[in-house]
């Protein structure tokens, strides 16, 4: 099996290695290409690019972006895009300043709920990319605030909680359209994390196949057999591609490894495939 990665964080959204280091993680595992998908970004691609290129990794341009979904929201994974595309520019960067503009706003809220947390320290955290909940969670721990990550998010980040501050997202419509103004394939992120029971989820993907998706995102390390089996059935049943990845992160709390679950290269030649 020639392996490869289609979904993956660096330090420029919510990772913990630089688009650099993601890319020599990759090579040292033995896969053939990556996608690097940040959250609402893609200020990493072209160094990941460069870094692939001295590597040998082909590095497939991504992005990961949050779109509405009632009760909160879901990801559309965007493949192959072009990253000067002027349309997926502008839009990326409203989202980005939404989230610039929200970190001010949790640093109150949790001062006010008298955590002691000033925003420099969030973004010493970030390490100069893209500010994220997950660098709240890790000041949190640093500074013994909580014992572990399930308590940051539980008692101060997640929805209810005293610092939970809702973020800007895009309709499902408008990410699918930017994605595919930018010459990409949109693709649903980890559906098992929509927590839909499967007639649920066979009519929101009618939706979404009215909304031109391209593709489901079948092997995903939150993904088990089961989930597999069901999304390939669905994916026949709906005319989606596939796509897979491990979600990568680098995250201690969860153990996530890059090219884990394995994907083939022919998941990416038919993915990009017109």
């Amino acid at each position: 099996m020639k392996k490869i990665d289609l979904h993956t964080h660096s330090t420029r959204s919510d990772g913990l290695l630089t688009p650099t280091q993601l890319l020599e993680r990759a090579a040292g595992r033995g896969l053939r290409a990556l996608a690097l998908t940040d959250h609402d970004t893609v200020a990493g691609v072209e160094e990941a690019m460069r870094a692939g290129q001295r590597l040998g990794v082909r590095v497939v341009p991504g992005v990961e972006i949050s779109v509405d979904f009632e009760p909160g929201t879901f990801h559309m994974l965007g493949l192959g895009i072009d990253l000067s595309n002027p349309a997926l520019k502008e839009r990326l960067e409203f989202l980005q300043q939404a989230r610039r503009d929200r970190n001010p706003l949790i640093v109150k809220k949790l001062r006010e709920a008298s955590v002691p947390i000033t925003l420099e320290e969030v973004e010493a955290e970030a390490k100069g990319g893209q500010v994220g909940r997950p660098h709240f969670a890790a000041v949190l721990l640093r500074k013994k605030v909580v014992a572990t990550w399930e308590e940051a998010f539980d008692k101060w980040l997640g929805k209810g909680a005293p610092g939970y501050m809702d973020k800007v997202r895009v309709s499902a419509a408008d990410a699918i359209g930017m994605i595919h103004q930018a010459g990409g394939v949109a693709v649903l992120a980890h559906p098992v994390q929509l927590r839909l029971q499967d007639d649920a989820l066979a009519g929101f993907l009618d939706d979404m196949a009215s909304k031109k998706l391209d593709g489901i995102e079948v092997y995903h390390s939150d993904h088990g057999p089961r989930e597999e089996a069901f999304y390939l059935e669905l994916a026949r049943r709906h005319g989606l591609k596939i796509s897979g990845g491990s979600d990568y992160h680098g995250f201690a709390n969860k153990p996530v490894e890059v090219g884990v679950p394995e994907v083939d290269e022919s998941v990416l030649e038919n993915l990009l495939k017109p």
